[in-house]
């Protein structure tokens, strides 16, 4: 298995461009797949807009909810983890279920992450909590409203924080001490498997803990 880049939708995922995309496997997130002309593993939420899917299909391997669902309860079985959900322990975010389904079905060596800093602006934070935290589940949107469009709105004039335009800070809604302690356990737990996690990004800010590795040196 060679080494894996697994992309997010935040900011440093443009770096992909940076480095030969055949030399590694690649897995997207949501959003991601608007970064490539063909890459290798899509993973999306259960409620992913269908607005934001791809027109063509340009990933070979499409990873769903019930797939990653499945592993999440495999992941803690193989540690020896008694958990009466299996998701919420990895964590309940599109990261963290992408990312144990990487190390538990493919399971490589060495994990490079772009695009998972987990570095929100903090303007758009504060306006999202104050409005509710509107999100698919507590449906935000009006009538025939595009997401793109009420984002557009909902976050004039702001600074972007992912590349693909205005999206909202969700995986806070958990709080950052209850990501704060997923990460942790990801690092404990991706050790006792032998897998090694690294952040690409040279972004200094946001929650992600993970050592840095420049991805001129990732290989």
């Amino acid at each position: 298995m060679k080494n894996i880049i697994y992309c997010g939708s935040g900011n440093s995922s443009k770096l992909i461009d940076q480095i030969n995309q055949k030399d590694f496997v690649i897995c997207g997130a949501n959003n991601a797949w608007r970064l490539f002309e063909e890459f290798d593993f899509w993973i999306h939420s259960g409620d992913f807009p269908r607005e934001n899917r791809p027109e063509k299909q340009n990933f070979k391997t499409e990873i769903s909810y019930a797939e990653y669902k499945e592993t999440s309860k495999r992941f803690c079985d193989s540690l020896g983890i008694k958990t009466p959900s299996p998701q919420h322990y990895v964590g309940y975010t599109i990261f963290f279920l992408g990312l144990h389904w990487i190390m538990t079905e493919l399971k490589p060596k060495r994990i490079g992450l772009l695009g998972f800093d987990h570095d929100y602006n903090p303007e758009k934070v504060k306006k999202w909590r104050e409005g509710g935290q509107p999100n698919p589940q507590n449906q935000y949107l009006k009538g025939d409203e595009s997401i793109k469009k009420w984002g557009e709105n909902f976050f004039d004039g702001m600074k972007q924080d992912s590349f693909y335009g205005q999206g909202t800070p969700d995986p806070l809604r958990l709080g950052e001490d209850h990501l704060r302690g997923k990460f942790k356990q990801l690092i404990e737990n991706s050790k006792r498997l032998g897998i090694e996690i690294v952040n690409l990004s040279p972004v200094t800010t946001g929650i992600n803990p993970m050592p840095k590795v420049s991805i001129e040196d990732f290989r």
